[in-house]
């Protein structure tokens, strides 16, 4: 399964990479920013991982952005709590898929990288 995380924050970016890689089924890609979210262009993913700017309307750009190049694609959002909240209510309407907040808290992360094998696991047969 192939997953694009696109991540600024170097730490939260690399916990996330860590904590795929501990999954054989899971190859994961590293972008920053657009230049990142333009990578489903050159490649197909099953999901992508997008870590949100500080800048809430940046974050919904990006995220515009992303659904004007591959609208179907499983978007997870990674996000401060409170940010979170905002996004949350965005849910529907930018079809995304699961939030995760920020500090990573390794019982959640893992919660969500079961549901997103088994939700890729139903799609992407082996």
């Amino acid at each position: 399964m192939q997953i694009l995380l696109v991540e600024s924050d170097h730490l939260v970016r690399d916990q996330v990479k860590v904590g795929l890689q501990q999954f054989p089924e899971f190859a994961v890609t590293c972008g920053e920013g657009y230049a990142g979210i333009n990578l489903i262009r050159q490649r197909d993913f099953d999901a992508v991982i997008l870590g949100m700017p500080a800048d809430v309307r940046e974050g919904r750009r990006m995220i515009e952005h992303l659904r004007a190049v591959r609208p179907s694609l499983d978007l997870i959002l990674i996000a401060p709590e409170r940010m979170a909240k905002d996004f949350g209510a965005d849910k529907q309407r930018f079809d995304v898929w699961s939030i995760l907040t920020t500090p990573i808290n390794v019982t959640d992360f893992f919660r969500l990288v079961s549901r997103v094998r088994e939700r890729l696991i139903e799609v992407v047969p082996s």
